[in-house]
C-alpha cells in the first residue's frame, strides 16, 4: 500500500527500524510509514489509524507503547 508507487531505493539503503508499537521492519524505506516527531525524536507508527490515535492523545499513547520501544531502536 505505501510501497505502490516508490522511488526504486538500493537495499543497502534501507534500514531496519521499529515502530512504537513494536514491529520490527526490515528491508523497508521508513519514509513511507506515518511517522511524527515526539520528544526530539521521530516515531514511526505502523498505520494511519495508529497515527491518529497518537496525535489524539500523545502522552498516553507513548506511555501505553513505550515499554514496547525499548531497546529496540
Amino acid at each position: 500500500m505505501y510501497l505502490k508507487n516508490a522511488p526504486q531505493t538500493e537495499k543497502a539503503d534501507l534500514k531496519q527500524f521499529v515502530t512504537l508499537c513494536g514491529r520490527i521492519f526490515r528491508n523497508t524505506d521508513p519514509q513511507y510509514f506515518p511517522s511524527v516527531l515526539y520528544r526530539g525524536r521521530t516515531i514511526y507508527l505502523c498505520t494511519e489509524s495508529c497515527l491518529g490515535a497518537f496525535l489524539a492523545d500523545p502522552e498516553t499513547f507513548y506511555k501505553a507503547h513505550r515499554n514496547l520501544d525499548r531497546g529496540k531502536i
